[in-house]
């Protein structure tokens, strides 16, 4: 008969023991990282930052009422002042021919194009490069950011347009008609998009901006529902 070693079998046990422990520890740590994870993802994606978007319906669609209303005095339409050495169309001031009583454009909101209707100013954003310097989108982003801010208005969080969604509305909207001047297709996870609301009138404002190239902006105004 034939005797298996106690030696053996002690050390195979202990091993295995060791072994079972060093398992457990290793699965709870991964279950515990994926918790952490989870929770640092989803920690902001019910909820828009302070300051920068309008709180959603339970319905996640935009609500206009939503927006804090501004005191502040907007000035001349179509308020926004660029940096000193940036253009509206490479003109100095602003020329009649940008402006229009009443035009259309789509604006990237949550995903979803929208179109709004009235008062409207569409240009394109240029860069006077007499100072040797190119168009610098990160630098002309922060100054419409500031100045839609002092102006009391926010900015929408920004949603890519899926192509899908450009689809739905056609190149004949968004096109031909130019009511997505300030949408670029191929930019349509970069579309910014702001909204000014005072007790008389509503103020959207979109801008895409190529970096070291050029941009577009639209401002649309429209009377505040009562």
């Amino acid at each position: 008969m034939i005797k298996t070693p106690e030696f053996n079998l002690n050390k195979l046990f202990i091993g295995l023991g060791i072994l079972a422990f060093v398992s457990c520890k290793s699965g709870s740590s991964t279950e515990n990282g994926s918790a952490i994870a989870d929770s640092i993802a989803n920690a902001d994606s019910v909820k828009p930052e302070t300051g920068q978007n309008p709180l959603p319906g339970t319905d996640s669609i935009f609500n206009i009422n939503s927006v804090p209303v501004s005191e502040k005095d907007l000035g001349t339409f179509p308020y926004l002042k660029l940096p000193n050495t940036y253009t509206y169309n490479y003109d100095k001031e602003i020329t009649p021919s940008s402006i229009k009583d009443i035009d259309k454009e789509y604006f990237a909101v949550y995903g979803t194009l929208i179109p709004e209707e009235g008062k409207t100013f569409k240009a394109t954003l240029e860069k006077n490069r007499a100072d040797g310097k190119r168009f610098n989108s990160l630098e002309l982003q922060r100054s419409i950011d500031k100045s839609v801010a002092d102006l009391g208005g926010i900015k929408l969080k920004t949603v890519a347009i899926k192509q899908a969604e450009w689809d739905r509305v056609g190149n004949k909207e968004l096109i031909d008609n130019k009511y997505g001047f300030s949408i670029d297709l191929n930019s349509l996870d970069n579309i910014q998009t702001y909204v000014i609301r005072t007790k008389t009138k509503i103020v959207w404002i979109q801008v895409f901006l190529l970096n070291e190239e050029s941009g577009k902006i639209t401002v649309l105004e429209k009377a505040a529902l009562n």
